[in-house]
């Protein structure tokens, strides 16, 4: 007789809901744990540069930062008289980093041979160009946290006689 109650209280233990035991998964305990996991390739807010501080939207924040970061660069590598034997037009691509305090810094210059041939000094005064940029007002913010963010630029070089 003992044996049959024991095997009754085991076969309603074993298939019983276990919301009985324990909560819910909508309980804000597991919603936290389950907000844990991270998208590490998006962040919430872009870097924001003092001329893109009226944006009202995160979208409208990156095409400022991307245009205007693009504008300070061409401006500071206009200020160089590249003399060349040919013209010639290279795409090459830079990767910059901005780090948690706002700061931008040059990762690595993808140059070409042409260009290393056709100007040789380009890429300290490029890397110089990044050098002198403005600290950014704000760095990319994930989760109300400063971040570190890497972008790849690329870069239009078009010179003429």
């Amino acid at each position: 007789m003992f044996l049959r109650v024991l095997f009754a209280i085991l076969f309603v233990l074993l298939f019983t809901n276990c919301d009985f035991i324990s909560p819910k998964n909508s309980s804000p305990q597991n919603l936290a744990v389950l907000d844990t996991v991270i998208d590490y390739t998006t962040v919430d807010v872009y870097p924001l540069l003092h001329e893109c501080n009226n944006c009202d939207s995160n979208e409208k924040q990156n095409l400022c930062f991307e245009n205007e970061l693009i504008k300070k660069l061409e401006s500071s590598m206009n200020k160089h008289n590249f003399k060349v034997f040919k013209p010639f037009k290279e795409t090459i691509y830079a990767d910059l980093l901005v780090d948690n305090f706002g700061n931008i810094s040059l990762i690595k210059l993808q140059s070409t041979n042409k260009l290393k041939k056709e100007i040789p000094t380009f890429d300290s005064i490029f890397k110089n160009s990044i050098d002198y940029l403005p600290t950014l007002i704000q760095p990319s913010i994930k989760r109300g946290i400063p971040v570190r963010t890497k972008f790849k630029l690329p870069v239009v070089i078009n010179v003429s006689e």
